[in-house]
């Protein structure tokens, strides 16, 4: 136990010792965030005719539900930098020739991956929080900080596994520096974040149905959007108030066109995650077996 802690206890301290590596981990969490203030937020909630408390508070929600998903995978992306770094740099034939199982070695990278995202997803629904109740006044419920904070460790743990796998598929340090550049602005677009996926279109929507995160995005938003929707549906007709939830992004798609429900899909999802984390873990085994 104690050489898989001093393992996982190295790759965190090597991932936060590179500034750069944390720095482009944010990278696309920051360009969203300056769009949401520049456009994107406006484009949501222009046409409504709202408080500018109420506004901040379900902007906030419709923002932070898409870029706190996107989040968890580029942090764990930028986690599993070590990994590819060390394969390159054949620091690995180090560790090979050490006493520690070859097991150990793999898990620590995933557990180094798991811990990081969760740690600062975490933190960033922390200055979530206290943005939105420093300035509009309203704070989320226990009852929503306890649910977000569940779902943001599983959907951290769906996010790590599916960019390990992607991680186990790269051979060189450049394939994966333009896959982390891509990463972000890929999710966005295809998971309806930048843009709602009801003005895609309905094909969009079908493909963005197959995307893990897709779902993940709805369901947070869903929760954070819940006390936003009570105060908004006061003033507005029930009509109104379900075409909202499909422009922000809250409503259930199913899969395909198909009406399936969302803890079917977040079970299945799960599930996968743990094959594609078995399959990682025999990649790299011949990996390092080479």
């Amino acid at each position: 136990m104690y050489d898989l802690i001093s393992l996982t206890r190295r790759h965190i301290l090597n991932f936060l010792r590179d500034k750069s590596a944390v720095f482009f981990s944010f990278l696309s969490v920051i360009i969203l965030i300056a769009l949401y203030f520049l456009f994107i937020g406006r484009m949501y909630t222009g046409h409504l005719d709202l408080a500018k408390d109420i506004n901040i508070y379900l902007t906030a929600g419709i923002m932070m539900g898409g870029i706190l998903i996107i989040n968890t995978a580029s942090l764990s992306l930028g986690m599993m930098g070590n990994l590819i770094t060390d394969l390159a740099q054949r620091k690995l034939d180090g560790f090979l020739v050490t006493p520690v199982k070859r097991y150990k070695i793999i898990l620590s990278y995933y557990i180094a991956a798991i811990l990081v995202s969760s740690i600062l997803s975490l933190f960033m629904w922390l200055l979530t929080y206290l943005y939105v109740g420093l300035f509009s006044g309203y704070w989320y419920s226990v009852e929503t900080v306890i649910h977000t904070t569940l779902l943001l460790i599983i959907f951290t743990f769906i996010s790590s596994t599916l960019m390990i796998y992607l991680t186990t598929l790269i051979k060189s340090v450049n394939a994966f520096g333009a896959l982390s550049g891509v990463l972000g602005t890929f999710i966005g677009f295809t998971s309806g974040i930048y843009i709602s996926l009801d003005s895609l279109g309905p094909t969009m929507t079908k493909v963005a149905s197959v995307i893990p995160f897709t779902h993940m995005a709805i369901i947070l938003k869903g929760v954070l959007l819940k006390e936003p929707y009570e105060i908004i549906a006061q003033s507005v007709s029930p009509d109104t108030m379900a075409y909202l939830k499909i422009v922000f992004g809250s409503q259930e798609i199913g899969v395909l066109g198909q009406p399936v429900s969302m803890w079917i899909i977040m079970l299945a999802t799960i599930g996968i995650a743990f094959v594609l984390l078995f399959l990682s873990y025999r990649r790299m085994n011949k990996k390092m077996g080479k």
